[in-house]
Order: C-alpha cells, then structure tokens, then sequence
C-alpha cells in the first residue's frame, strides 16, 4: 500500500492509482509471460477488457 500512496501523492488521486494499476498489470503480466502461464495471461487481458467497456459505455 505504500508504494500505491506514493503514486497517489505524486500523481493525483485518479492518476496516481492509474499508474499503480499499470504498474500492477505489468509486473504480474511480465511474470505470467516468464512461466509461460497462458491462461493467467488470458485473465489479465480478459480483466483489462473488462476495465475498457465499463469506462467507455
């Protein structure tokens, strides 16, 4: 939670908990990618999709 804090305090209140979310996504996307974990992958791209039609509609 710190380091959400600390993009929050840098950024803004929205913008700062978009980077950690970035950030989040990258980082357990980059490690589902090293194991080869294609399903774990296919979560993330199906959560990120998700995240995408409940901002835009």
């Amino acid at each position: 939670m710190g380091q959400q804090r600390k993009f929050i305090e840098k950024h803004g209140e929205d913008l700062g908990a978009f980077y950690f979310l970035l950030m989040l996504v990258q980082t357990y996307g980059k490690k589902a990618h090293r194991r080869g974990d294609l399903a774990a992958m296919r979560a993330l791209a199906h959560d990120l999709h998700a995240v995408y039609v409940k901002h835009t509609k």
